[in-house]
């Protein structure tokens, strides 16, 4: 163990666990530092993080051509990762968007590589049982499009990382200081010195930061419905769903749960809803979420699977992390120390990417992309 390492990274999410790995395969001495998930988030003090779950949306097609390219050239390298790690977390079952700028996401698509293209409603019925009665048009995008086990990808990238000479602190981190020796990382295990720090705490850790983050830390309620395995079901975006009181929903089709549960993933969100601060999200992650989201998550999902067995259902909250721009914050946000942080909800599939890209800040040369560094500038609050 180095007394000074070249990087440490704090957060061990998705966006922190592929730094990490890309950090220490491009050869430095890198340490990771942040908790696992909760064993009782109602328990837990947190900080909470944003993969305790068995399922994320991944596609090419996207709001902007940014967030196409970045989810494309993740997917590219899923096998790689998979292969070298020894762990499946990609499932290729394609992805249905009914959006009112679905064209614009094709066209975004078509600059990544991708094969999105728009279908119609009778369609999308016969072929996967959904009924959509919104008038947006709708696309359907193949693989590799589907989902990706976010804990699984993690695992994945730690266990790379640490073949590549990384070292974990499994603990929260509560202190970031300038030293004669770079900065020192720390909490109530201890610290580690580091020359340059990359902080990749989501919504949480502002206050290892000299400065504010502009950030909306969003609250929302996922609701899990347990219905026998159908592999005809593929991802879903829909703006506008059957229930009024939402803007938006996703789902994830069916997966096994660690409680033994095989289940449907829902979410979206409540129109008007607010950001949170970052004080109050202890309290939001020890509860259930919100009753009213809950409710019209389940009858928007019975709505679009007309007939459907549901066995039972649960919920949890979790925190989306937006920021001003759109795009994930990426960039140095005082001497020394620089920031990944702000998924937009969109992180998930493209976590490796971002991870690549928050790693080529502390290589030789900085930021050599032909995806612009302004378009991941931080902004302040």
């Amino acid at each position: 163990m180095p007394e000074v390492y070249d990087v440490a990274v704090v957060g061990r999410g998705l966006i922190g666990s592929a730094a990490a790995r890309h950090l220490a395969e491009s050869g430095m001495q890198v340490v990771v530092i942040g908790p696992d998930e909760p064993a009782d988030r109602r328990l837990s003090l947190g900080p909470f993080c944003s993969h305790p779950d068995e399922g994320r949306i991944t596609r090419v097609a996207g709001r902007t051509p940014i967030w196409s390219q970045m989810a494309a050239r993740s997917i590219q390298r899923y096998a790689d990762i998979s292969e070298r790690s020894g762990i499946d977390f990609h499932h290729a079952c394609g992805l249905v968007s009914s959006s009112p700028i679905a064209d614009k996401w094709i066209e975004n698509s078509e600059i990544a590589g991708g094969n999105a293209l728009l279908v119609d409603q009778q369609w999308v019925f016969d072929q996967t049982g959904i009924s959509l009665n919104n008038d947006h048009p709708v696309l359907y995008e193949g693989a590799p499009a589907g989902y990706i086990n976010p804990r699984r990808l993690i695992k994945a990238q730690n266990k790379l990382a640490e073949v590549a000479g990384a070292m974990f602190v499994k603990e929260a981190a509560s202190s970031l200081r300038h030293t004669n020796s770079g900065r020192s990382v720390a909490g109530m295990w201890g610290s580690v010195t580091a020359q340059r720090v990359l902080v990749t705490t989501g919504a949480f850790g502002s206050e290892l930061l000299n400065c504010s983050l502009d950030l909306r830390r969003m609250p929302r309620t996922t609701v899990t419905a347990e219905m026998p395995f159908n592999e005809e079901i593929p991802s879903l975006i829909c703006v506008d769903p059957p229930d009024e009181r939402l803007d938006e929903i996703y789902w994830v089709p069916p997966v096994r749960y660690r409680d033994g549960r095989v289940a449907l993933k829902i979410g979206g969100s409540l129109r008007n809803s607010s950001p949170v601060p970052q004080a109050a999200l202890t309290e939001w992650f020890n509860g259930d979420g919100d009753p009213t989201e809950t409710e019209a998550l389940k009858n928007s999902l019975i709505s679009l699977l007309p007939g459907v067995q549901i066995d039972s259902w649960a919920q949890k909250p979790c925190v989306v992390t937006n920021t001003a721009t759109e795009h994930p914050y990426i960039g140095w946000v005082e001497e020394g120390v620089a920031v990944a942080i702000g998924g937009c909800g969109s992180a998930a599939k493209s976590s490796d990417e971002l991870g690549r890209l928050a790693s080529t800040l502390f290589i030789p040369g900085g930021w050599d992309d032909s995806l612009p560094a302004s378009a991941f500038e931080p902004i302040l609050s």
